[in-house]
């Protein structure tokens, strides 16, 4: 399994924390007004298909796509302390614990697959893909969100009362001394770099890659990538709207699997 061992291990510990942060319009609020309303866009009528749900998480997207019209859906995950949250709050779904990368269904299983901010935690998208597009049947859509990468790329630094977010480079106008600041191309991993950050307290390492090697790996997957969506917040947010409009955090990517 190519996602960080020490992911799981921090949502199984902080499961409850981070299920609240899920759940909570004004807790999440990158969530509520931001990234669910963005790939919710991207969605076909759910009516009569069978879903996937990868990544699912403590189930509130699951949740929402049964509510929604979904025939059927199966959420999968590898964090435990999540699943017993989602298997508790949603009897009538079903939630197994499982890898992406190895999805214990038969080929041509579902009609949709759906992730929500889960792939950015794995260094190698491509196997999660190929398994993705196995349990599809054809013509079926695999929608995912996943951090942008200009987020990751970013260098984060505390200056006194301050927090930095830089992407770029400084220029001494005297001396033509230049300092740059993040790492966007990664070169000393072919365009894919572990980043650790904190999420409501969890430790995470999520893996920034360039669009190039995001690409490639979708292709090199046997997907068409229909969309790709750099999403707007929707107004709800003030404290983050102006930030969101200007500087993005995730993105939407909508593949098919072609007959």
């Amino acid at each position: 399994m190519s996602t960080h061992p020490n992911t799981a291990r921090h949502y199984d510990e902080n499961a409850e924390n981070y299920h609240r942060h899920v759940s909570d319009p004004s807790d999440g609020t990158f969530h509520a007004y931001y990234e669910k309303p963005a790939i919710r866009a991207e969605l076909p009528e759910l009516n009569g298909l069978e879903v996937i749900s990868i990544g699912c998480g403590s189930g509130v997207d699951a949740r929402w796509l049964a509510d929604n019209g979904a025939k059927r859906v199966v959420g999968i995950d590898i964090s435990k302390g999540l699943l017993e949250i989602a298997k508790s709050n949603n009897p009538d779904i079903e939630f197994r614990e499982m890898d992406m990368e190895k999805l214990d269904f038969p080929d041509e299983s579902f009609d949709l697959a759906y992730s929500s901010l889960a792939i950015h935690y794995i260094d190698d998208w491509t196997p999660a893909l190929e398994e993705a597009r196995r349990v599809l049947r054809p013509e079926g859509q695999y929608i995912f969100s996943c951090g942008h990468p200009i987020d990751s790329a970013m260098e984060y630094t505390t200056e006194g009362k301050y927090k930095y977010a830089r992407l770029g480079r400084r220029v001494d106008t005297e001396t033509d001394e230049r300092i740059v600041y993040g790492d966007y191309l990664a070169p000393t991993t072919d365009g894919v770099k572990p980043v650790t950050g904190v999420l409501k307290d969890i430790e995470v390492v999520v893996y920034h890659r360039t669009f190039a090697k995001m690409i490639e790996q979708i292709l090199a997957s046997g997907f068409t990538i229909e969309r790709v969506v750099e999403p707007q917040p929707i107004e709800g947010d003030p404290k983050h709207f102006e930030q969101l409009t200007r500087i993005p955090t995730f993105m939407i990517w909508v593949l098919r699997k072609r007959a």
